[in-house]
């Protein structure tokens, strides 16, 4: 393969394109990373893959730069694909990292919210998450048109040269509540809008859940590159996911027992690995899919030659093998009627759950908001009258410490000054989400459980989706896009700023 071949250009030209995924560890000098190099060394005289993926601190530990191995494989003749994630970075540092990859010629990205920061040097990382996967994917789409400087900043004004970058973003089928499911989608939908050009799966095992992903884009009317990501599942993997270490992947307890049998056999269950990988392989082909990415398998060349073998092999007969795909929870929520002959799905939406109750302060919240901040409202423009002659004044401060002593108690509130609470029903992301996302949940919930406090704190996303549910609202989120915090509005007045128009939000909560 030569890598002067854009990974967009493979992905127009192959009928089916596999990738394979690398895992970087914490040094260079281990027998790990020599490992990595020697196989990549191997499958790229064999020819195996289209392109090889870089992990960016998987798991949220520290790692070496998927950049430094990004360049040894480029110059093997591989084409890299780098993970890009938001969980280590602030804005600044993540334009210094793209265009450190542009000039290594890196321009293929997974882009991706990431995992939250876990062990680290003398205790756990801060957490950052400046921009999400949608801003970052906007940024990335801008890089890509050339960028313009804004005035204020030193040469402000001047245009950048476009990047060739080529982004990629994820998506977790894998959810089994309705408020998950859909909330997954939707933010995939805005992915898209914001620049991404392929798609990769989190990994799993249920086929009716990898055929639903592709059914609802179809639906959408959203033709783009879609890569199934396919787990070789050894016994040790297995226990780790089974007790929900690694976020967003779960498997039942009827897999781990199978995982657990094969491993008892005499090669302690690498072969049945290779093989439910290799048919599930083929069965993501049968079912569409432009291409696979290879995850979780042994750094071993002759593994995976074989592994692409018995996958080519399985292929004529994929849908034989749907029975053994089935795995998920007991009353599972899925988007798509089951077609009971197949084992797969109906084109044909389900109908979703009927309306859920709720307390008394969302219709208080929005009641207060709609007399004192819609521009509709007769009170707006008194009051932004009288906000004009307060800032600035010796009873701003005073101003300021009642709003936020009143929106701490009723919201935890952070102080950011630029309040997104009428567009996130009043449910404040900054204080209940532990990524601070704006733009839709991780991946990472289980059971609509936060991944960072799972039985302790409820995904903020899911828990504002059944508060618009009973308007029939929460489908405006398939469509909205919330720009990034402006930290220069820290710990000033919201109210103040929402009045004298330095907030780049929406001015109202979406319509029912």
């Amino acid at each position: 393969m030569s890598e002067r071949r854009g990974f967009d250009e493979i992905l127009r030209s192959k009928e089916f394109v596999v990738t394979f995924e690398l895992v970087p560890g914490r040094s260079t000098r281990t027998r790990h990373y020599r490992h990595i190099i020697r196989f990549a060394e191997e499958v790229a005289s064999k020819g195996l893959f289209d392109a090889l993926s870089i992990t960016d601190n998987a798991g949220g530990h520290p790692a070496l730069a998927p950049e430094a191995l990004g360049r040894e494989l480029r110059h093997m003749g591989h084409h890299p694909i780098i993970h890009f994630s938001c969980k280590d970075k602030n804005r600044n540092m993540i334009e210094s990292d793209l265009l450190a990859l542009d000039r290594e010629g890196l321009h293929t990205l997974l882009v991706l919210t990431g995992d939250y920061p876990r062990y680290g040097y003398q205790g756990r990382a801060k957490p950052v998450f400046d921009l999400d996967s949608v801003t970052l994917l906007r940024m990335v789409s801008e890089m890509r048109r050339g960028f313009r400087l804004a005035p204020e900043v030193p040469g402000g004004g001047v245009e950048l040269p476009p990047i060739p970058f080529f982004p990629g973003c994820v998506v977790n089928p894998f959810k089994w509540s309705e408020a998950e499911t859909l909330l997954q989608y939707w933010k995939l939908v805005r992915k898209i809008r914001a620049g991404a050009r392929f798609v990769i799966t989190q990994v799993g095992f249920c086929v009716r859940k990898f055929q639903e992903l592709l059914f609802f884009l179809r639906e959408e009317g959203l033709r783009i590159p879609v890569l199934a990501g396919i787990l070789v599942l050894d016994i040790r993997l297995a226990r780790i996911l089974h007790r929900g270490v690694v976020p967003g992947i779960t498997i039942s307890t009827e897999l781990l027992r199978e995982v657990e049998k094969e491993s008892q056999g005499p090669d302690r269950g690498r072969g049945a690995a290779l093989d439910r990988a290799a048919k599930l392989m083929a069965i993501c082909r049968g079912l569409g899919f432009q291409g696979v990415h290879i995850c979780g398998a042994p750094l071993d060349a002759e593994a995976a030659h074989e592994l692409l073998e018995r996958s080519r092999e399985y292929l004529p007969r994929w849908q034989e093998l749907l029975p053994e795909f089935r795995d998920h929870p007991r009353g599972a929520f899925f988007l798509y009627e089951e077609d009971r002959e197949t084992g797969l799905n109906r084109p044909r939406r389900v109908p979703l759950t009927p309306k859920t109750r709720r307390g008394i302060s969302y219709p208080l919240m929005e009641l207060a908001h709609r007399i004192f901040f819609s521009p509709r409202s007769p009170l707006f423009s008194p009051l932004r009258r009288w906000a004009d002659k307060l800032a600035h004044s010796a009873l701003e401060k005073y101003f300021l410490h009642l709003e936020y002593a009143l929106k701490k108690v009723l919201f935890d509130c952070q102080e950011c000054g630029d309040c997104v609470l009428p567009q996130m029903a009043y449910l404040c992301p900054q204080s209940q989400c532990a990524k601070f996302l704006l733009n839709g949940p991780c991946g990472g919930s289980r059971d609509g459980w936060c991944e960072v406090y799972p039985g302790k704190r409820r995904c903020v996303y899911v828990r504002i989706y059944e508060r618009l549910k009973p308007e029939k609202r929460p489908f405006y989120l398939r469509d909205l896009e919330l720009p990034p915090r402006d930290w220069a509005l820290f710990r000033t007045s919201s109210w103040l700023n929402f009045y004298q128009g330095k907030t780049p939000r929406p001015t109202e909560p979406p319509e029912e």
